[in-house]
């Protein structure tokens, strides 16, 4: 063998080796997508058809007769994912992700969760009636989001931001997309280009705000298809003024106290003591024993009169601006909408949603509509809402609607 043909076969082996390598490489890495958002998830249990339809023809969560619209058997999946905190700094907050089991590109659902009375309500806990109530949403033929929030699940350790609209807003995007990104992960058919929102109480505030985000922040990366909101505080400043002006008893008070709490803890221009704002005893109590103490339901009994006049005339521009940044009720949503309240509910003053609509419309919205439940609580109104957003979901997708 001449030496000139020896050097082009250890160059032909040379490169076939490389080529080999390369090969190889790529069988042990058959998918090289790199997740921005999703952090980590977990399969926690698979439903099927027959047990969704069962649940549903109990007639417990929703009607009987919706059990024959349930159509796919659901996996429930934990999700952790990168967002940010109240500060702006990274965090890993978790959701869960309700999948449907089907062969066909599906809408997503992003649902927005109400106040939580206990910590293990969180949806990624699978423990509450919210991921009961949407495995049905999901076995319908929507993939189906829930987010926790900051301060529940993997972020328990850290306070809940309650009713503070731009971190519910950006928790709530960020969820969205580590979902989204998910399917790319486990190499599944991907979600088409439809994204319903969703949400009640807290989450109806919730999910305003992120409609709002989305819509003027990220037009080009979320295609919102329709939304509902129902029972939300969108209008922090009227709501307020309504509560803190009040000369009869509030039994939600302590709610109330939880929102101004938060809000004095979260912006510098405020962070005062609380006998800013409270009479004693009150003021030493609620320092000692938390929001949820015990105290005056009557408003012009616990609030120092300083406070309420200040807030009133706005000479308190420190307050008035912290209520303004948690505004969103004045905006244009260029997608269908339709807003949920009952007009005797006492938690979330009516007058949120009228202010909403008004302001919407006002400002030439095209597709809204606010649907009253006459002297509907917040609990009684909760029915309305539900199968409302069933029923709009399915017209707005050119689907038959069932008359419930």
């Amino acid at each position: 063998m001449s030496h000139s043909i020896a050097i082009v076969l250890k160059k032909n082996f040379l490169l076939l080796l490389f080529l080999a390598l390369v090969v190889s490489c790529g069988k042990d890495d058959p998918n090289p997508y790199e997740p921005e958002y999703l952090e980590s998830y977990e399969t926690i249990q698979t439903i099927s058809r027959e047990q969704i339809q069962a649940i549903v023809g109990s007639g417990e969560l929703f009607p009987a007769e919706a059990a024959a619209f349930v159509q796919f058997g659901v996996k429930a999946v934990r999700i952790n994912y990168h967002t940010v905190g109240v500060d702006g700094g990274p965090i890993v907050a978790s959701g869960a992700l309700l999948v449907s089991e089907s062969s066909n590109q599906l809408p997503m659902l992003s649902f927005q969760h109400g106040t939580l009375s206990n910590p293990s309500e969180a949806p990624s806990l699978f423990q509450s009636v919210y991921t009961e109530q949407l495995t049905f949403f999901a076995s319908i033929g929507y993939h189906t989001v829930l987010p926790d929030y900051i301060g529940y699940g993997a972020t328990a350790n850290l306070e809940h931001p309650y009713e503070h609209r731009a971190s519910l807003a950006t928790a709530t995007r960020d969820m969205i997309r580590a979902s989204y990104e998910y399917f790319k992960v486990e190499g599944l058919k991907e979600p088409d280009s439809r994204l319903f929102l969703t949400g009640y109480s807290e989450g109806g505030f919730a999910t305003m705000a992120t409609l709002k985000l989305l819509q003027e922040e990220h037009p080009q990366e979320f295609n919102i298809t329709a939304a509902t909101v129902g029972a939300g505080a969108y209008n922090k400043t009227a709501t307020a003024k309504y509560v803190i002006s009040s000369n009869e008893n509030q039994e939600y008070i302590n709610t109330f106290v939880w929102v101004l709490d938060v809000y004095n803890r979260i912006y510098p221009q405020l962070q005062r003591p609380y006998s800013h704002y409270f009479n004693e005893p009150y003021a030493s109590q609620i320092e000692q024993n938390g929001v949820f103490t015990p105290i005056a339901l009557n408003p012009s009994l616990l609030f120092r009169e300083e406070f309420v006049e200040g807030v009133l005339n706005g000479t308190d521009t420190a307050m008035i601006s912290a209520l303004a940044d948690n505004d969103c009720f004045d905006w244009k949503p260029g997608f269908p909408i339709r807003l949920f309240h009952g007009n005797a509910d006492r938690l979330v003053p009516y007058l949120n949603s009228e202010t909403a609509y008004a302001a919407m419309q006002a400002q030439g919205t095209q597709n809204i509509q606010f649907i009253t439940t006459e002297g509907g609580t917040h609990e009684t109104s909760l029915g309305d809402y539900i199968m409302g957003t069933f029923t709009f979901f399915f017209s707005v997708q050119g689907k038959e609607a069932p008359a419930w």
